[in-house]
């Protein structure tokens, strides 16, 4: 299959990734020549993946060039008491600016439990201090999670996530903090899709996913695109991949990923990127290892972003 983007070799050792820590979950953002990466990571000692459910938190760390790695800077949102939506686990971060204000969508679990997974948000005027946090989950089906936000063109709010069959819906708002209604749920009927970016385009919507288990590309969970006129529904038939498992750095070495999840587009002036999570070296695709969140410069797409 023809791959929807090519990439450049890698940088070593750039991206994040902390001594002691799966790491997972990069979103970035741009401000004042300085790149802002929010991450989720949790103690290796909980274990990969599960240990995700009950200790990952959600971090900041920067960097001024890309091609350089993220510095680890503070804990931005922890385990809190009081019963809340997000008590227990903070995951899934999601980052967007909406006029002055940032807004950091994420996934919480009051008790660790799969069931109650759920979508919320925290607030700031600054990227580095004063997060609020919602006080209640936004009202969307159980077990919501991998939110994905874009803004349309009449100004509202469309936020995709997906359940726990990988059954990715989407719902609007006309303000960020909601409330929300689903406009179509199970986008992707013919397989499970997850790890969604959407952003839009000069004629519609694009979006990169992952593809759970390779309908679309032959290859479970490698990454896909689809495109849409209206960001409720997408063409399933022109789906082509977005990359592979094989990564290849710029001093000549390779590596053979076990997983790459969670991709984000992210354009910085004329250069676009690919950020993503990778494991590698555990004992399978769904056991231990190394994470960290990569950084990798796209040479071409197929059409415009």
């Amino acid at each position: 299959m023809e791959k929807w983007m090519q990439l450049r070799p890698a940088v070593p050792g750039t991206g994040f990734a902390m001594e002691g820590y799966f790491v997972w979950c990069g979103s970035v953002i741009k401000e004042n020549g300085i790149y802002y990466l929010f991450a989720a990571r949790w103690p290796e000692e909980k274990g990969f993946p599960g240990g995700y459910l009950t200790d990952s938190e959600i971090v900041l760390a920067t960097t001024d060039d890309l091609a350089k790695p993220f510095q680890f800077e503070k804990v931005l949102l922890t385990k809190r008491d009081g019963g809340y939506w997000d008590s227990a686990m903070q995951h899934n971060p999601f980052i967007f600016k909406k006029d002055d204000t940032y807004i950091l969508y994420y996934i919480g679990s009051p008790d660790g439990g799969v069931e109650t997974r759920a979508i919320g948000y925290a607030w700031s005027k600054s990227l580095t201090d004063g997060w609020q946090r919602s006080d209640k989950a936004l009202a969307l089906p159980p077990d919501a999670n991998n939110p994905a936000v874009v803004q349309a063109e009449d100004g509202s709010f469309l936020l995709y996530f997906r359940d726990n069959l990988c059954r990715m819906s989407v719902a609007r708002a006309s303000a960020f903090d909601g409330p929300y209604t689903v406009e179509k749920f199970n986008l992707f009927p013919r397989g499970a899709v997850e790890d969604m970016y959407v952003y839009k385009t000069a004629d519609g919507y694009g979006m990169i996913a992952e593809d759970c288990n390779g309908v679309y590309t032959g290859l479970g969970k490698g990454g896909v695109h689809f495109s849409s006129r209206d960001g409720v529904n997408w063409d399933e038939d022109r789906a082509s991949q977005t990359y592979d498992f094989n990564l290849e750095y710029t001093d000549g070495t390779s590596l053979l990923l076990q997983r790459r999840e969670r991709p984000v587009l992210f354009r910085d002036g004329e250069k676009l990127y690919l950020i993503s999570t990778a494991k590698c070296g555990g004992p399978d695709q769904w056991s231990g290892g190394r994470t960290w969140n990569m950084v990798q410069e796209i040479e071409s797409i197929r059409d415009a972003f």
